[in-house]
């Protein structure tokens, strides 16, 4: 029996970060030159997102998808998002705040049933600060595509809060111990405690934007709850 049967009525599943991240990338047709044709499209993963559900939004880090902007898709492929058993859909950049590292994106869902079930996967956001030592907790596509399988199910990955709030004169942020490379930008850390809370989205690590270490920053909560805001939705 899974753990999700064994729930108690109103519980949360503590992995429940898992099964709200969807992998962010394009896909671009491969021209076979032996063929002289097109081989069918090829998905090249450039990092994670999620869906607030209290707003209907998509979020993911700018530097994730900013390599899109003014591009066509000859040049980039196009913009999808999807993985994690869901289908890819297109995607398109709503808003995209670099100040903050983050991004709305715009999925262009074929069934509008198909929008609410994926909102309702998401998540909702904190509205408070954790503490220094807290567990947390968080899930994204490491490595990009080769850690893909055939469902392009993500990575969980746990940590704790290193330092609770760093001001700069660019944003807030929260610094988070744990295992971080590659292709988990964009992906949501919530409490371990509040597997279905917002506090902070991984931005970035102090060597080379979080390629790799054991360090890294998250995105404060507020700037993602203002994006939302602004957003209108």
């Amino acid at each position: 029996m899974s753990e999700q049967n064994n729930l108690k009525v109103g519980e949360i599943n503590k992995t429940y970060v898992y099964g709200a991240v969807r992998c962010v990338g394009a896909l671009k047709p491969v021209f076979d030159a032996q063929q002289n044709g097109f081989l069918p499209p090829e998905l090249t993963v450039a990092g994670t997102g999620f869906w607030i559900k209290d707003f209907g939004c998509f979020v993911t880090c700018a530097h994730v998808v900013d390599q899109y902007l003014g591009r066509t898709i000859d040049e980039s492929g196009m913009l999808v998002v999807g993985g994690n058993g869901q289908s890819y859909e297109r995607a398109t950049i709503g808003v995209i705040d670099y100040q903050h590292d983050l991004a709305l994106l715009n999925i262009n869902f074929t069934h509008k049933d198909d929008f609410k079930k994926e909102v309702m996967t998401g998540l909702s956001i904190a509205g408070n600060d954790p503490s220094i030592g807290q567990g947390i907790a968080y899930a994204g596509f490491p490595f990009g595509n080769k850690l893909l399988d055939a469902n392009h199910t993500p990575t969980y990955s746990e940590g704790v809060v290193g330092k609770a709030i760093l001001h700069t004169l660019r944003r807030t942020e929260i610094q988070f111990t744990g295992p971080v490379v590659g292709g988990y930008s964009g992906s949501p850390v919530v409490l371990r405690e509040s597997p279905d809370k917002l506090v902070g989205v991984l931005s970035n690590g102090p060597m080379d934007h979080g390629n790799t270490g054991n360090i890294f920053k998250g995105i404060h909560w507020k700037h993602v709850l203002a994006l939302c805001e602004v957003s209108g939705k």
